[in-house]
């Protein structure tokens, strides 16, 4: 069986060079992301003839889904997890695929697999540009929302996280969790969150707080995909706030123009978060697949 081991925070500069793409705008390509969300995922890495697998686990153990193989050989990495998913007793299944990722699967093996698009883990990608200057009709109401929070709160500002004000991004994921009723020593997210804190640096991420009355009310942070696109990991804000999402959005997206576009991940499945990831009108949905053996 091919040796899966859990993703190394150490070795993620290692990773990167097996998905190396200055255009890449797809969350595959982001190891920062893969590695802070690893442990709840349960997504591990094996290697085969300088070729990089991903995998993500049940909590039994058994391989939900492989991702598609990068590096030197492909189609013998492909072959090495047909042959894994036969010594685990499995149905092999390739999950996450990108639609090049799909059309690569497909010309290596013809008509040998069949692929279904996943509803639940395609990513919402803006122009940096739309998400920052809120142009046009079709933002009218979010520009509503940011005039009337600064007109309620013209002490407002807005700090980039650093190790200064780390504590603040978490005080703001606290609430969150108090607002919702959530136990933040059980919630998956909460523990994500704060080893992206403590390890902020280590990971090259940058982020954002927002501050109402001398308080932190909402707060964000990303890393990048490419030269060509940036992406937004987390968001949280206060309801108490009204107009503090739509604010630390803008805000963040201000200072990311360098990038032409911003990834900010999937809906889960969620409908209350599709219909938000819709309103900011992204340029690209970026649709994922899953395919099993005919």
């Amino acid at each position: 069986m091919l040796d899966f081991q859990p993703l190394a925070i150490d070795k993620i500069p290692i990773y990167k060079q097996y998905y190396d793409d200055t255009n890449a705008v797809g969350l595959e390509y982001s190891f920062v992301s893969g590695y802070l969300w690893s442990r709840e995922y349960l997504l591990r890495i094996a290697f085969y003839d300088d070729t990089l697998i991903k995998a993500y686990f049940r909590d039994d153990n058994k391989i939900w889904g492989y991702c598609l193989p990068s590096g030197k050989n492909v189609r013998g990495a492909i072959e090495a997890c047909l042959r894994d998913a036969d010594d685990r007793g499995q149905e092999p299944m390739f999950g996450y695929l990108s639609k090049s990722e799909k059309e690569k699967l497909e010309e290596l093996y013809p008509s040998r697999f069949v692929f279904e698009r996943s509803c639940d883990t395609q990513d919402y990608i803006y122009l940096s540009h739309d998400l920052a200057e809120l142009e046009g009709k079709h933002f009218h109401a979010k520009r509503n929302h940011i005039s009337r929070f600064y007109r309620e709160y013209p002490d407002a500002s807005v700090a980039e996280l650093n190790d200064r004000n780390r504590n603040d991004a978490l005080r703001v994921m606290e609430l969150w969790c108090a607002e919702n009723d959530i136990d933040p020593k059980s919630h998956g997210e909460y523990a994500v969150i704060c080893e992206a804190l403590e390890n902020f640096q280590k990971l090259g991420m940058r982020g954002m707080v927002l501050y109402a009355l001398g308080e932190p009310v909402a707060m964000t942070m990303g890393s990048e995909i490419s030269r060509l696109c940036f992406d937004v990991c987390f968001e949280k804000a206060l309801r108490g706030y009204p107009g503090s999402y739509a604010v630390i959005n803008n805000e963040f997206a201000k200072t990311l123009t360098a990038y032409q576009y911003i990834n900010r991940e999937e809906d889960l499945g969620l409908e209350g978060l599709r219909k938000a990831k819709l309103s900011y009108s992204p340029v690209i949905i970026y649709d994922r697949f899953e395919a099993t053996l005919k």
